[in-house]
Order: structure tokens, then sequence, then C-alpha cells
């Protein structure tokens, strides 16, 4: 049984650092969400707030080598269960500041880094996993002048952990065998180039370009499919203001038994399934502006709103839309608060149709909005 929120924020240290154990440093964190769903019954029980994760974090550093490892358990309250799994878990060696090369499950070196967005929800392409994307690899980071390249081969995804589902007991959404279908992703290839550009001391930007091709093979059928992206991305920073943008193309092409629909794939994470349109345009904006502050505690506020739009292939597919609006505060302790209003059409955290909002949707399907409170507590 969980403790109330306010209790479990209470019990932990106002202000805590990581533990340092010579060349290792552990740490972790505690979330929790107060929430509010347009969509839910307003004459039924409702649940307000839920517990949301609990880190472990593990990092090593001892001259050039260095490792890190983060797991993760979440916690349902429907339907009154847990899931923990890996986030990440990598050995590498750093040549220099600027130049290394890792191996293990590690962040898929894709779009802009490290986040495509600024918001605790993400933008649409973490939900077709092109945002914050881990996998089981080797990948090479160069930097030469104002140029940064990336250049890494997955074996396979970061695998699945403990649940209920199938395959999908992970953090990040991969291509799963999982809701009836066999499919999984192995042998990716993914490259990524970017040059940044000084302003005349009036602020920095970004242009890069990424590109991605993967097998995806199919356990009924024996045969292989394929998996190819491509996204180009501007990231600028200019004082206080911070824009995102990126455009996304992608095809995943099924090798799946005859009779089952090729227009959508099925993706996983969390411990939940659910569909994904197999080709589409996506684009995303988001704009941002922060202020450094020492009031209460408070020493930065960022507002912020991101916009996305994911433009399906398939005929009598409906479109995903995405905005978040909202505020980030990072308090000293180290205390950090998302407050988001998610708004979304044909998008499965802001619907009731979880399972096919990112594939069919519903071309009648109006806006849905989650209003959303994340508080952590990190040390």
């Amino acid at each position: 049984m969980l403790l109330p929120a306010g209790l479990l924020l209470a019990a932990l240290p106002a202000h805590s650092e990581p533990l340092k154990l010579g060349p290792v440093e552990i740490g972790g964190a505690v979330r929790v969400n107060l929430f509010d769903k347009s969509w839910v019954d307003e004459t039924k029980p409702r649940d307000y707030w839920d517990f949301d994760t609990a880190i472990l974090d593990v990092d090593y550093s001892d001259g050039n080598w260095e490792a890190s490892a983060q797991y993760r358990l979440y916690y349902y309250a429907d339907p009154d269960y847990s899931s923990h799994f890996l986030h990440h878990g990598w050995a590498g060696y750093r040549f220099s500041e600027t130049d290394y090369v890792r191996a293990g499950v590690q962040k898929v070196p894709f779009g802009p880094l490290p986040f495509a967005s600024h918001s605790y929800f993400f933008s649409i392409f973490y939900y077709l996993g092109l945002e914050d994307d881990y996998d089981l690899g080797l990948a090479y980071h160069t930097q030469q002048g104002a140029w940064s390249f990336d250049a890494a081969y997955f074996l396979a995804d970061e695998g699945n952990y403990h649940g209920k589902s199938n395959d999908s007991a992970r953090y990040s959404y991969d291509i799963v065998s999982d809701m009836g279908r066999s499919n999984k992703e192995e042998n990716q290839l993914t490259g990524r180039a970017a040059y940044k550009f000084d302003h005349a001391g009036n602020g920095t930007s970004e242009a890069g370009l990424s590109l991605l091709y993967g097998e995806i093979p199919n356990g009924a059928t024996g045969e292989t499919g394929s998996r190819v992206a491509a996204g180009l991305h501007w990231v600028g920073d200019f004082g206080p203001w911070n824009i995102i943008t990126e455009a996304v193309y992608y095809d995943i092409d099924l090798k799946n038994p005859v009779g089952q629909d090729d227009r959508f794939v099925v993706m996983g994470a969390y411990d939940f399934p659910y569909q994904v349109a197999s080709e589409a345009y996506v684009y995303s904006a988001g704009l941002s502006h922060s202020w450094e502050m020492s009031v209460f505690g408070l020493q930065s506020l960022t507002l912020y709103d991101d916009y996305a739009y994911m433009e399906k292939a398939a005929s009598g597919f409906a479109d995903t839309q995405q905005n978040v609006l909202g505020v980030s505060l990072d308090f000293e302790g180290p205390a950090f608060v998302y407050v988001d209003l998610l708004s979304g059409r044909n998008h499965a955290y802001a619907s009731p149709d979880y399972g096919t909002a990112f594939g069919p949707g519903a071309t009648d399907g109006g806006w849905q909005h989650r209003f959303n409170i994340n508080v952590g507590f990190y040390f």
C-alpha cells in the first residue's frame, strides 16, 4: 500500500547528494504524479495522484574508463502492480573530453540530443521510439571543430524485464512481440552528423541529420523486414530562449503472416504495448524561456510550449497531434517539478483509446487533455 503523496515527499531528505565510494557514485530519485484527465467519467471513482518511479543510479569514472547504469521501478495503481526494468547500462572508454566509445544498453544517437522536447511528456518522437530510445550496442562519438559525429550499431533492443506483458516491460519504445504480433528489432545502424553555428556572440544553434536502418525479423514467418528513418533537426540557444525543431520520415516494412495488417506495428514500453502506424511523417517545434532566481529555494524556472504532428501514410488512419504547455521548476535539494498541460488528438496518453491512438486512431477523435504535476526528489 502506498503512502499518500504528501507523506511520501515529506519523508524524503530536503538536501541530498549522491554517495561517493572512490570512483563509484550512487544516486537515484523518487517521483510522483498528481493529475486530472479530461476523458475520465466524472461519475465513477477516480485517482488524482500516482507513484511515478523509483530510480537507482550507479556511475563509475576512473581515468579514461567510465560506466553508467540505471534501474527503474514503476507502480501502477490501476491495475495495482509494479514493473521494473533497466533504463541503461554501459561501459566506455574516453579518448578525450569530446571523443569516446561505449558498449551496452545506451541512448540511440538520433535527432536533437539529449532530448527533442522540454516537458515531462517528451514529444511524439519518444512514443515512436525516436527520442530518448535505448538499445543494446556499440557507439562512437567524436567532435571535430564545429562538427560532431555519431556512429552506432545496435545488436538488439534493451530487452524485456519484469512485468505482466509479453514483451513490453522496458523503458523506451521498441517494436515488440506483443498483442498477437511477433516482431522485434535487430541489427540497427544509426548515424548522426551535426554542425554548430556561433551567431557572433548572439547565441548558438545546431543543425543536424540523422539516419537509421534496422532489421525487423518476424518469429512467425521466419522472414525479416526492415525499418528506415531519416530526420533533420535545428536547435537554437539565444540567452534564456531555446528553440527545438525536428522533421522525421520513417517506414517500417513488416513480414507478418498473411492476413495481419501491415499498416501498423506493435510497440511497447512501461509494460504496456500499443499500435503505431508503420509509415509516417512527423514534425515538432518547441520554444522555452528560462529565468534564474533565488526565491524560497527555487533556483530556476522554465516556461515552454512543445507541439508535434504525426501525419500517417495509411489511407483512413487519423493523424495524431500533441501539445504540451508547461513550466519546470528547479529547486535546491535537489527537487525538480514539472507542471504540464498535455493536449492530444489520437494520442495514447491523452485519450481513452490507448491501444489504437498512434495506429488507426479515430477520424472523429477530438482533443483530450491531461493536467499533470510531476514532483521528483533526486539524490
